[in-house]
């Protein structure tokens, strides 16, 4: 199961993939727009629901209708109890988002939330990055409001409910969608909207190391917090030659109070990847890693990691 919560633009008479573009919603960046994704590997085809923007049942919101559904599917075993909002980085098509969601669910036995923003603007590749960029810093108001309606409709269950039907919900940022997330903390409208996690995995982050932990740490509420680094991540390499130090990259400063710090360069077959948690052939560590942190377990204790007091971080 897949629920699409995106602020791009609305392709009017699609139902695939193709059903959102790669502009902003026609209405502004904070304009968020729902639907529902299913895949077919046999034909490899998706199917696309938009949930309406006015609902028949009235006074009730469409995504109050959404989440009551996900929540009696839960109950009936249709879907799973682990779910992983997954927010991605630059370049990334509103196809591929998809099929990046569709792998973590598959890999990892969860079921995902995507917030697909427009990340891919096109154009020569300095100035799309710049571009992207301001994107993703333009739509944290937007998942500031998706992340208060998430939060207000699971605090809203019956206590007997949650007991009988417990959850485990874990955000997983990839690359620049660390710097849509720093922008939204960073941000006056940050109200701890990120308590309703289990854990958050900042992955391969595409965000300046210095000072990191300034925003880093007002994230109180979660459980856990993971930072992953590969120093040899080429992606963030590239990135190096026109920003500082990237956070996913860089094993020193690891200063920040609340973060668990996760070192997986030179593991074997790390090399020089960039999309760790899509699995590393050869690789069952890393693996593990993630599908217990996606499942709002600890990472830390997974077999072949060692904690280095010298720079804070466990290491593969």
């Amino acid at each position: 199961m897949i629920i699409v919560v995106t602020n791009r633009n609305l392709v009017q008479g699609a139902t695939g993939s193709n059903l959102f573009g790669e502009g902003t919603n026609a209405k502004g960046p904070d304009e968020i727009r729902l639907a529902t994704a299913n895949y077919d590997p046999s034909d490899k085809r998706w199917q696309l629901t938009l949930v309406p923007e006015t609902s028949l049942a009235q006074g009730t919101a469409p995504s109050q209708l959404v989440f009551s559904e996900v929540m009696a599917g839960i109950r009936a075993g249709k879907y799973k109890q682990q779910w992983v909002f997954y927010i991605h980085g630059f370049n990334q098509s509103f196809q591929q988002s998809l099929e990046a969601s569709w792998r973590i669910a598959q890999l990892y036995g969860v079921d995902v939330i995507l917030f697909s923003w427009p990340s891919n603007p096109g154009g020569v590749v300095l100035d799309e990055y710049k571009r992207a960029r301001q994107a993703a810093k333009a739509s944290a108001n937007a998942l500031d409001r998706t992340l208060e309606k998430l939060g207000k409709y699971l605090k809203s269950r019956p206590l007997a409910e949650i007991q009988r039907c417990p959850i485990s919900l874990n955000l997983l940022v990839h690359s620049l969608g660390n710097y849509l997330v720093e922008n939204f903390v960073r941000d006056p409208i940050f109200a701890w909207e990120t308590r309703i996690f289990d854990n958050l995995i900042f992955h391969q982050a595409d965000v300046d190391n210095r000072l990191h932990k300034y925003w880093i740490d007002r994230l109180d509420y979660s459980r856990r917090i993971y930072v992953t680094i590969n120093e040899e991540d080429l992606i963030l390499k590239a990135s190096d030659m026109i920003n500082p130090a990237r956070l996913g990259n860089t094993l020193q400063g690891l200063n920040g109070r609340r973060p668990i710090y996760m070192d997986f360069t030179r593991g074997q077959n790390i090399g020089g990847a960039h999309d760790l948690f899509m699995g590393i052939p050869g690789n069952e560590i890393v693996t593990q890693f993630f599908r217990e942190v996606l499942r709002g377990n600890r990472g830390e204790t997974v077999d072949g990691f060692t904690f280095d007091s010298r720079i804070n971080a466990f290491r593969l």
